[in-house]
């Protein structure tokens, strides 16, 4: 015998088992072996017991036989409904139609891929008045922010023109003096060396002093010429930045409340952008569109559940807010046999239940306690008292 084969025959063994160990759990064994029925105590005891396991059937009898009784409605009620004449089942089938059509416009519009989130909806509800103006004024702000941008770059650039223009002119200035420094110096010195060659060798240098005198005077002039127009140009420069500089303030204090606008209507509207302020509205006007739909099949759908049981307890159905949830059945006839099918199981269950409650907890107990009452007829008047007592708050077992 192989492994597999002693595994196999464990295991049937540990099923038959388990099977056996269900049986005697669903076994009710009395006996009075070990109870001395002379004595009181243990006599009352025991007694108490069988009329405590009636008890409980009585209890449990309770609740299953008004779950069996339901069971049993609901079948009557389909009986009811299959007896109905052509003309009045058509019109439950009418309305039981239009149930189905609603609820699955329902499932439908629950299982879409919704345009936007809960949260964008209720927020775009709450500002839905000024949400399309808010569109225009952010988008407007925008262009005006790129507007803003391009004059500042546009004096950024002169600016840089401007400031380029005024270190060449002050190196103008500064380079004109310092000619005009050298020349002097190197006249001097050849004014000095002229007199030497006049005094010191008797030279006649007439001629030299006229020329380095009309020389020197004419690069001093043209220098101060250049000092003086670069000095007026600067001027003119300087004054020209000064009004550039205020002008870019005024136009830095618009950019900045203008980006101010735009990051409040950002906020206020939860978006980053005109266009997706305005593609969140558009949306939004769909969505209540589609919401309008779903709140109208919703709306229809209840008065057409509120037709079906208008219509079903007119003819005599018990309970007919149950076919709300079960209205394929009336459509569908594999739907309704399948219904059937299970109510009657469920049944059969239930009265296995009241049978074994009724006649194996409840009927053995009694049983019992006749028996008692037979074998010790000295004890009969107390039993009865007990039984007596236990009849009278539980009459039906």
């Amino acid at each position: 015998m192989g492994f597999l084969d002693i595994f196999s025959n464990n295991h049937r063994d540990e099923d038959w088992a388990e099977q056996t160990r269900l049986q005697d759990w669903n076994d009710i064994v009395y006996t009075r072996k070990d109870v001395d029925m002379d004595d009181p105590v243990q006599r009352r005891e025991y007694i108490g017991s069988c009329l405590l396991q009636m008890q409980e059937a009585a209890r449990e009898l309770d609740a299953l036989e008004f779950e069996y009784n339901d069971v049993t409605s609901h079948l009557r009620d389909m009986e009811e409904i299959d007896a109905l004449p052509p003309e009045q089942r058509a019109e439950i089938d009418e309305c039981a139609q239009k149930i189905v059509d609603s609820q699955v416009a329902k499932e439908k519009f629950g299982k879409r891929k919704s345009k936007m989130t809960d949260a964008e909806f209720e927020r775009m509800e709450r500002l839905q008045k000024d949400a399309r103006s808010g569109a225009g004024k952010l988008a407007e702000a925008e262009s005006y922010q790129k507007k803003i941008r391009n004059d500042l770059k546009r004096l950024d650039s002169e600016h840089e023109a401007y400031m380029f223009q005024e270190e060449e002119l002050l190196g103008t200035i500064e380079n004109t003096k310092r000619l005009i420094i050298a020349i002097g110096v190197a006249l001097v010195v050849i004014l000095i060396f002229l007199l030497s060659l006049q005094f010191a060798l008797g030279l006649n240098v007439v001629y030299g002093y006229m020329v380095t005198i009309l020389l020197s005077a004419i690069a001093i002039t043209v220098l101060y010429v250049q000092n003086s127009n670069a000095a007026v140009e600067l001027k003119t420069v300087t004054k020209s930045i000064s009004r550039l500089i205020m002008l870019q303030n005024q136009v830095k204090i618009r950019y900045v409340n203008n980006t101010n606008l735009i990051d409040y209507l950002c906020i206020k509207y939860g978006v980053n952008s005109s266009k997706e302020l305005t593609d969140l509205y558009e949306r939004y006007e769909q969505e209540v569109k589609e919401r309008a739909k779903f709140e109208d099949a919703r709306k229809l759908l209840d008065s057409n559940e509120k037709d079906l049981i208008y219509m079903l307890r007119h003819y005599r159905v018990k309970d007919p807010d149950i076919w709300i949830h079960q209205v394929e059945a009336l459509l569908n006839h594999n739907e309704e046999v399948e219904i059937r099918h299970s109510l009657n199981v469920r049944r059969q269950s239930l009265r296995k239940r009241m049978e074994y409650n009724r006649d194996v907890v409840a009927g053995n107990a009694k049983l019992e306690i006749e028996d008692m009452a037979r074998q010790y007829p000295k004890y009969t008047q107390e039993i009865l008292d007990m039984v007596s007592k236990y009849e009278d708050k539980y009459p039906n077992v």
